[in-house]
């Protein structure tokens, strides 16, 4: 399908979503779980839609489905964690990908923390731990999108924490040398 140029008068095609989806996956993305704390204590779930949206003040932005749990969650919740994952972290992006028992079974086995500002699950490994203060949220179709004001960063040192990446339906490692 081509689109046509915008100077034609002729709306664009819009793309069907299986076509998008398609497109959609020559585009890396970071792997993080976002955590909260739910009535039945702390929640999980496995996102790749987090931008970085402010430095100034710093924002965090996520996109969560309107059909999930967590969705149900941060629609009542004050706070939610991204969690960067490592390149060898891809077993806990599949955990809280698929359904699982709620509350503390659901993190039952896992080496975490509770945030010193939110209480969220900070996930022990994770390149980057981002604590944030939901300010706003925005439905955009079938997600929302939830404008967090950061409030606490831990993120591993310098050059140390490849993180993982999806692309082309599977895990990959970042490269660590520059593009040439």
């Amino acid at each position: 399908m081509t689109l046509g140029p915008a100077s034609s008068g002729t709306p664009p095609l819009t793309p069907e979503g299986e076509a998008f989806r398609r497109a959609m996956r020559h585009l890396p993305t970071g792997v993080a779980v976002l955590t909260t704390r739910g009535p039945g204590g702390p929640h999980g779930m496995t996102v790749n839609s987090v931008l970085s949206v402010s430095l100034a003040p710093p924002t965090l932005l996520v996109a969560v489905g309107h059909r999930t749990r967590t969705h149900g969650l941060l629609a009542r919740a004050d706070s939610y964690t991204v969690n960067v994952l490592g390149a060898d972290q891809g077993d806990l992006a599949d955990r809280f990908a698929r359904s699982r028992p709620e509350g503390e079974a659901e993190f039952e086995g896992l080496a975490w923390t509770p945030s010193p500002v939110t209480g969220n699950p900070v996930l022990a490994g994770s390149v980057v731990a981002v604590d944030c203060r939901i300010g706003e949220r925005v439905r955009v179709a079938d997600h929302t999108l939830f404008l967090g004001a950061v409030r606490h960063v831990r993120s591993a040192p310098d050059g140390t924490g490849c993180p993982l990446v999806f692309v082309h339906r599977a895990y990959r490692r970042v490269a660590t040398e520059p593009a040439a």
